[in-house]
């Protein structure tokens, strides 16, 4: 979704309608790149959100009451001293561009009234908002974000510098400036662009996914140039909020949203949709950028676990002959007799293999006895490395199994179940700890997830190993029954019921298998078994726990099936 020209045409219409002979009473700026101004209208309070952020720049009615900081930013305190208490007299967008003015009168310090001007341009990362004075020559008074000559040679953006619009598009054309007969000759004239999904470089504000569905109307639908035109105007004039499912898309006008549930959404007003996408987006992403951060360093773990195993393959192969030489010193000890000083090489009857002859190596510089001892330290050394081998090994597939059952987690969380995820991590000394997030720890904790059978028995799934250790050691009763994949990473899940029905079982299993690695297999193996066989060695990592007297069941995860059963 797109905020290009013929969007912000549809928001400024909406603004217009709501604010247009409101006051502002307050003005907030709780983020460095946020400011809300809330405008007292027909007996009613809205919150008008703008913001420049680089991805997320919008500008929206909103109802989201963020925490202000405890000392007010410099533009915050100038907006206030300017604009508190003005009057709001017109919204307007400059051309079809994503430019938008408010034009409100106020008083000075002195109680003479002037009228102000704040600009909204919303513009990527050239996004800024700025204040000016059209009764001085049109002088910035502020912006909130600064712009010095060395950054832009076409216009400053700096206090009492004469204010400029950006430059504009000479070669685009703002349809809502042509009358019927010039739009009809431009149709005709620019319908190669227009059906080859070139409309953006010809048409002022036109986004790249309105320009694909002028496209698609023509191409696929058998507009004609001139009426795709015309329902493209016209859905920005009378827009319908509405997202709703097609194929793998959401559809907003002519604009394509990402799926974030599978249902269809109606909005009264198209800042309810604005504040709803972006919300999600902005979760979605920071998700993503957290998520991406845990695998990263997860996979490189892993990777170097597997390192690792492959050396002690390597090490256990060439510790393996460690009894080779306890024989080869223990016949060195029982031929001593035979063998002399300076010798290289020995002729050796081998009385466990029939008096078979072997021939072992001596070092001439050592006496018999020596060379015995020698061969008996190699095989003290390798006895030893072989458990050392062992052990490391066993301690390294652990650590690979809790490693790859947190990437399942990660995978399937979100926001919240990930920062659970990170402190864990931090807790077993894979990341290092925020000391200025510990007291928050407690407020961001997330629950389990909760889902009910088809017999109404209630079901809950960690979301991280230590939630599943909460749940299965600490909260569930003896008598409940416990579910997880059989060798297989994945969540824990207790059904709070001592005697289950064979449907509930099942139901339960097919849950364990979603929330594991193999939750896109078929028949994948599940243990159930009641909690009280569930014993958690010393020492053992989070998640980790023994049982004994399990039954497996074989079932295939269905996502649908899952969501009915969801509480």
């Amino acid at each position: 979704m797109a905020f290009d020209g013929f969007f912000t045409r549809s928001m400024v219409n909406e603004l217009r309608e709501e604010l247009v002979g409101g006051r502002i009473s307050k003005i907030y700026q709780p983020y460095e790149q946020e400011i809300q101004l809330i405008v007292r209208n027909n007996r009613t309070n809205y919150r008008l959100h703008a913001s420049i952020h680089p991805v997320y720049y919008r500008l929206h009615l909103t109802d989201e009451k963020p925490n202000n900081p405890k000392q007010a930013p410099l533009f915050a305190m100038l907006l206030r001293k300017n604009l508190e208490g003005a009057q709001i007299l017109d919204f307007e967008q400059i051309d079809n561009d994503r430019i938008i003015r408010i034009s409100a009168t106020g008083r000075d310090d002195f109680g003479d009234v002037h009228q102000f001007h704040l600009y909204f341009e919303l513009m990527g990362r050239h996004s800024n908002i700025v204040l000016v004075n059209p009764n001085d020559n049109n002088k910035i008074i502020d912006c909130i974000k600064h712009v010095p000559a060395y950054q832009n040679s076409y216009r400053l953006l700096l206090p009492g510098a004469e204010y400029r619009l950006p430059p504009s598009q000479e070669d685009q054309v703002n349809l809502f400036e042509l009358g019927q007969s010039d739009l009809m000759t431009f149709a005709s004239t620019q319908a190669q662009d227009l059906s080859s999904g070139k409309g953006s470089k010809i048409i002022q504000g036109l986004g790249r996914e309105a320009a694909n569905s002028l496209k698609y109307w023509i191409s696929d639908e058998g507009y004609t140039p001139y009426n795709a035109l015309r329902e493209l105007m016209d859905s920005v004039m009378t827009p319908t909020p509405t997202l709703h499912e097609t194929d793998d898309k959401m559809h907003f006008y002519y604009r394509d949203l990402p799926i974030w549930d599978n249902e269809r959404r109606h909005f009264d007003k198209l800042s309810e949709l604005v504040e709803y996408y972006y919300s999600q987006k902005v979760r979605f992403d920071r998700v993503h950028q957290v998520s991406g951060d845990l695998i990263s360093r997860l996979e490189q773990i892993l990777k170097r676990n597997n390192n690792k195993l492959n050396n002690l393959e390597k090490d256990r192969h060439t510790a393996s002959s460690a009894d080779e030489y306890k024989l080869k010193g223990e016949l060195i000890n029982a031929y001593m007799y035979q063998i002399n000083k300076g010798d290289k090489s020995a002729q050796l009857e081998n009385y466990y293999d029939d008096n078979k002859v072997l021939e072992v190596s001596l070092d001439p510089r050592l006496s018999p006895n020596e060379n015995s001892q020698k061969y008996y330290k190699k095989y003290a050394k390798y006895r030893d490395s072989l458990k050392y081998i062992d052990r490391q090994e066993r301690i390294t597939k652990e650590e690979n199994d809790y490693l790859e059952s947190v990437l399942v987690q990660v995978e399937q969380a979100d926001i919240e179940d990930l920062m659970d995820i990170r402190h864990e991590l931090e807790d077993q000394g894979y990341f290092f700890k925020n000391k200025k997030n510990q007291k928050k720890r407690q407020q961001t904790k997330s629950k389990p997830r909760q889902y009910v059978s088809s017999d109404g028995v209630p079901i809950y799934v960690g979301r991280n190993n230590k939630q599943n250790d909460e749940l299965s050691m600490k909260k569930a009763s003896k008598d409940h029954w416990w579910f997880h994949t059989k060798d297989i990473p994945g969540s824990h899940v207790i059904v709070l019921s001592d005697k289950p029905s064979d449907q509930t079982k099942t139901e339960a299993a097919e849950i364990a298998a979603f929330y594991s690695k193999s939750r896109s297999s078929a028949n994948v193996p599940v243990d159930t078994v009641q909690v009280k066989n569930l014993r958690k060695p010393n020492g053992a990592k989070p998640g980790y726990v023994i049982y004994e007297g399990q039954e497996t069941l074989f079932v295939t995860p269905k996502e649908v099936n899952i969501q009915k059963l969801e509480k």
